[in-house]
């Protein structure tokens, strides 16, 4: 085995291992996308994800989504999609004192990107800025008194839709004769429903592993300094499946 492709994967393992020692706020999730070509440039996909807080101790949210990509030029893809999530929201306590059981909360996710792409010697450049609305659906939620335990009147959970561009600059190592293809990415997250807020920062660090033609797998480290209502704040581990037809 190359020593690079040891060195690359020793340190993913040792990174791994480290998150899990130091930090009980670990997510683990992992995805499976099936990808059709439908004519040059132009290809749809499905995809499934699956997500847990806490290591493998609860769930935190499963998707399913459908999208489409069309390459302009060689530099400059575009592509659009949607997401269902159902999101599972721990129980809490209000500012009243009482107490408003877990739930599960549905939400429906729209975006639209642009992604250029320079490349320089083995090195992919790529930014990608992507408009994405996301809407949570209103709902009753169980309620009971913070003293006694008694059953109040359910809980509203309001309707609330949200805006917001992603920034997304990565770079690819494209290794010679080699199936691992190392990367590093840095998002950021404004809140265009707040003036333009930096809501989150993301830092990953993976690698993509190609099996074959139509297979290839997908290892990634992800740090985010700050989370959403549906998603694991501080240290994810993640690993997904791609199969290209």
């Amino acid at each position: 085995m190359d020593k690079r492709i040891f060195l690359l994967s020793a340190l993913f393992c040792m990174l791994v291992t480290g998150v899990h020692a130091q930090s009980d706020d670990l997510g683990i999730w992992t995805s499976a996308e099936v990808r059709k070509k439908i004519f040059p440039g132009f290809d749809a996909s499905i995809e499934g994800e699956f997500r847990t807080r806490d290591g493998l101790k609860n769930v935190e949210r499963w998707a399913a989504g459908t999208g489409v990509a069309y390459r302009i030029t060689p530099y400059l893809k575009a592509d659009a999609g949607y997401t269902f999530i159902y999101s599972h929201r721990p129980g809490e306590t209000t500012k009243k004192g009482n107490y408003v059981s877990d739930y599960w909360s549905p939400r429906h996710r729209m975006y639209l990107s642009l992604t250029g792409k320079l490349t320089w010697n083995r090195f992919d450049f790529s930014l990608r800025e992507r408009y994405q609305y996301t809407y949570r659906t209103s709902q009753m939620v169980s309620k009971y008194d913070g003293d006694d335990g008694s059953q109040k009147a359910d809980e509203e959970i309001t309707g609330k839709g949200k805006n917001v561009l992603r920034s997304r600059l990565q770079v690819e190592w494209n290794i010679k004769k080699s199936n691992f293809a190392p990367y590093a990415s840095c998002e950021l997250y404004h809140s265009m429903s707040d003036s333009w807020t930096l809501d989150k920062t993301r830092w990953t660090v993976g690698t993509g592993y190609k099996i074959n033609k139509k297979n290839s797998l997908d290892f990634f480290y992800r740090y985010q300094n700050h989370s959403d209502d549906d998603e694991t704040n501080g240290h994810v581990v993640g690993a997904g499946y791609k199969f290209k037809f």
